[in-house]
Formats: C-alpha cells, sequence, structure tokens
C-alpha cells in the first residue's frame, strides 16, 4: 500500500487524495449520462452533484471528528484530509438534504434525479475505498486469513506489520457489485425513485455485515443508553438507511398503483 504516490520539496501527491478525485469525476461522469439520456438538465444536476460534494465532505469529515475527538484541534488539523479522516454517512446526513433542496430549487423532478445519481454515486464511493486501502484508514480486525493485508509504510494509519482483514476491498468490491445491479436495474424500474431505493437497501445490509471486521479507531456506539455496546454508529444509520429505502418501496409503490 502506497499512502503517498509522488513527493518532492513541497509538493506531495497523497493517494487517497488522487482517487477520491477520481472517483468524484466517475461517479459525476456516468450520472450526467443517465442524466442526458433522461432528459435531465445536465448544468441542473450538475448543481445538485456541486453543493451535494461540498457539503457532504464537510459533512464527512464533521462526524469524523464527533467519533474521533482528538483529532479535533486547529482549523489546519480539521482540513487535513490527506490520509482520511471522512465518514461516509456524515456526508450522507449532511449532503443529501442539501442535493435535494438544490433539486426542488433547480426544479428537477427529485425521485428520477435520485435514480440516476443511484447508478454513479455507488461507482464512485467503490473506487474512494480503494483510496482508503492506500492509506491504510478504515481497516479490519487482525486475522489470519490468507487475504489479509499488512500494511508496512510508516505514514500509514492502520497498524503496521499486522495481518488485518482488506475491510476497504470488502466494501470495495459491495460497491461495485451495487453500482452493477443499479445500472442493470434502471431500465427495469416499474416507478421513479425504486432505483435509489435498492441502492439504499443494498449499501444499509453490507455495512452493517462489514462493521463486524472493522478495526480501526473508535466505531462508537448507537443508541448505547438504550441498547448498550451493540450497535456501532455506522450500524445503527444503516439501519435507518434501510428503513428510508423500504419506506421508499412503499410509499412510491403504492402511488404508482393508484396511478395505474
Amino acid at each position: 500500500m502506497h499512502p503517498i504516490l509522488y513527493s518532492s520539496g513541497d509538493t506531495t501527491l497523497h493517494t487517497y487524495g488522487l482517487l477520491a478525485a477520481i472517483a468524484f469525476l466517475l461517479a459525476g461522469f456516468v450520472t450526467f449520462l443517465r442524466a442526458r439520456n433522461r432528459g435531465l438538465s445536465i448544468t441542473h444536476v450538475a448543481d445538485v452533484l456541486l453543493v451535494g460534494g461540498f457539503v457532504g465532505l464537510f459533512g464527512a469529515r464533521a462526524v469524523f471528528l464527533f467519533q474521533n475527538p482528538e483529532h479535533n484541534g486547529s482549523l489546519a488539523t480539521w482540513l487535513d484530509l490527506q490520509s482520511g479522516g471522512l465518514v461516509f454517512y456524515g456526508a450522507v446526513l449532511f449532503g443529501l438534504p442539501a442535493a435535494l433542496l438544490t433539486m426542488r430549487l433547480r426544479g428537477l423532478p427529485v425521485w428520477a434525479t435520485c435514480d440516476v445519481f443511484a447508478t454513479g454515486l455507488p461507482l464512485g464511493h467503490a473506487v474512494s475505498r480503494l483510496g482508503c486501502l492506500a492509506a491504510g484508514c478504515c481497516h479490519g480486525l487482525p486475522t489470519d486469513l490468507p487475504w489479509a493485508v499488512t500494511f508496512h509504510d510508516p505514514s500509514s494509519v492502520a497498524p503496521l506489520n499486522i495481518a488485518l482483514h482488506p475491510t476497504q476491498i470488502y466494501e470495495s468490491l459491495w460497491l461495485f457489485g451495487i453500482a452493477a445491479w443499479t445500472t442493470w436495474w434502471y431500465p427495469k424500474r416499474k416507478w421513479e425513485g425504486q432505483t435509489m431505493a435498492h441502492y439504499l437497501i443494498a449499501y444499509g445490509v453490507g455495512r452493517i455485515l462489514l462493521e463486524v471486521f472493522r478495526g480501526d479507531e473508535s466505531r462508537g456506539f448507537f443508541l448505547s443508553d438504550w441498547l448498550g455496546e451493540t450497535l456501532t454508529y455506522s450500524q445503527g444509520i444503516s439501519i435507518l438507511v434501510i428503513m428510508v429505502g423500504a419506506l421508499c418501496f412503499q410509499v412510491l409503490a403504492r402511488k404508482q398503483s393508484k396511478t395505474s
């Protein structure tokens, strides 16, 4: 694993940052193609992507610092993303409302727009997780499985010289699978919003399972006063995401039955 691809003088190119940029561009490219075919304004969809992405980045960092307050130092520390320090569900909690509001302000059909994003976002997310692998963040628990990964680079976030579950690869493969599924399902959808519902449910289920193997910094516990140390933050939010996806199915299917 190579956290730093290139370094010369004051110039440093981090693998995580490069792959995150590629992921954003790839997600946007797929989304724009789908939006054009659907007859949506590319300019307005780009507005949604940029606003949702910017606010989501802020949310991803904010939630990471909430879960890991030891990293919450100066403003420079707060803005230091070179070796990771982002939480996906933070991006969802902050970026999704901003994206939905932008859709409304730009006059885009919300469910149709959500569906086109559901084919691009999982693909970009899958690529970004490979950046996590390079940086050593989001790593797994120690294991003796033959496909375990061991980090040796001292600039890696992961503990060194210990065989770990490659949870970054687990999640990346799951997301590539979701991207393939939503791409295949999109033209078969029976109503607008169905593809996004598939994405939400599939990712939520996969994330709940993935958390079992995560071994990085404190995962935090969801509703710990009621449930004890049972569900991590991400597992708790995953349950809510699955419920939202299921609710979308129920509400939109009922709406479709009434109009058909």
